[in-house]
Parts: C-alpha cells; structure tokens; sequence
C-alpha cells in the first residue's frame, strides 16, 4: 500500500517550510489519513491546514519535512517508514478549534498586496487597522510605543471597516505562497485563507472594539503655545 504525492501537494509543502523555518528549527510533519492535513510550530503561534489532492489511507509521520522534500520523495511507504509518530509534537484537533475563533471582519489580501509586504523590508510590523469606517494597512515601526506615531509609516487604504479593531504582525512573517487571498481577522488570531489553504498566526498584540486609541505623536502631547513657538524656531517642529 503506497500513496503518491500530487505536484500541488509537494508545492504546499515546500511553501509550509518556508513559513515555518523561521520559527521552528525542525518541522515535523505527519500525513493523517484523510485529504485534511494541519502543521502547527512548537510556539504555537503559527497553524497551517490544507487537503490533499487525493485522501491517504494510512498515517505517514515525518520527523524533518525540509529533509523529506530535499530527498524528493512522492511515493510514501509505511512498510519503510520507522519514524516513532509518538515522538513527533503534533497539532490536536483542539488546537486547530482554538485558532478557527470567532470572526471579527473579512477583508481582501491581494497578491499585489502580498509583493507590499515583501517589498516594505524598512518596517518591522505590519498593521491591520478598521477605524472610523474605514480600512488600512499601516507599516511601522513602533519606535517608542504601539499607539506613538513617529510619521516613519506606509499607510495604504484598503476599503471600509464595520468594525474597530487593530493587528499588529511582524511583517516578515508573511512567507505565503503566491495568491490572492481572503484575509478574516478573528478573535486573537489572523488567518489568511485562499480555498482549501489556511494561514493562521497569532499577532504579535491586539485591540478590538473600545480598547482601539487615538494615535499620538509630539505634536499632539504638547500645548503649551510659547513652547511650540520654541521648538519650532529651534527647528525641532515643523511649521504646520
């Protein structure tokens, strides 16, 4: 009894390497049987799902996925597999449960906006803001606090928010395979999902709700006019 991997199959998990090589320095993997197959890294920060082409009828676990693929396999033989499955850490259907939480909004992620993220190298976090009606990402990188605004940003628009909320993600997590996809910010948790392939990680922070705040940068923490007038003379404001 053997079962070969589709060409689709090799592709998402050669991209679930790249996802995931920054965060686990092994990435064990195990094929469950059935087309439903789920990854998740050893800080539990990051959680991947996707079907296979075909189902599996046998339990196939993988102690290093970067050396499996490296070896080029496609037909999988439990007769020749020793790998101990009870040694591997492996997600739990409860786990999986925990990441698909209550949905907050659903917005698009475009592959142009995938190459925006890689191209945007100069910011550490990437912002997903919904705020007065509207929807943005926004690229910092938060020199002094979360809410301080240092102008050092990319802000792009990208439609409208029924609902307040901000995610804050470090930028260079998002090693996604080249799609569009539909991006559904949920309780605590952000997934990135285009068919049958999901992307779940959990932000670095969040707010939602009333707990969103006011920016504020110097302009804004300083009223006293003489002093303005001052700091302006001396150069370290600019004239508005």
């Amino acid at each position: 009894m053997k079962y070969t991997l589709a060409d689709k199959d090799i592709t998402i998990l050669e991209h679930l390497v790249h996802v995931a090589e920054k965060s686990a320095k092994t990435i064990q993997f195990c094929f469950r049987k059935g087309k439903h197959q789920t990854y998740i890294n050893p800080k539990k920060e990051l959680f991947v799902s996707f079907d296979l082409q075909t189902p599996i009828d046998f339990d196939y676990p993988i102690a290093n996925l970067k050396t499996f693929l490296s070896n080029e396999i496609r037909d999988l033989d439990p007769d020749k597999n020793n790998v101990d499955i009870k040694q591997l850490v492996l997600p739990t259907d409860k786990e999986e449960d925990g990441f698909n939480t209550q949905i907050i909004q659903e917005i698009d992620f475009t592959h142009a906006d995938l190459i925006t993220n890689q191209r945007l190298k100069q910011y550490r976090h990437f912002n997903i803001i919904g705020q007065d009606n509207k929807c943005y990402f926004q690229y910092q990188n938060h020199e002094r606090s979360w809410w301080f605004d240092d102008l050092n940003k990319e802000v792009i628009q990208h439609g409208k928010s029924s609902r307040k909320f901000r995610y804050v993600m470090k930028r260079d997590v998002l090693r996604l395979l080249p799609n569009d996809y539909n991006l559904i910010l949920r309780k605590e948790v952000v997934q990135f999902q285009f068919k049958h392939l999901n992307y779940y990680f959990l932000p670095v922070v969040v707010w939602t709700s009333h707990s969103v705040k006011d920016w504020t940068d110097t302009y804004s923490l300083i009223d006293d006019k003489d002093l303005i007038k001052q700091y302006k003379k001396k150069g370290y404001m600019l004239e508005a």
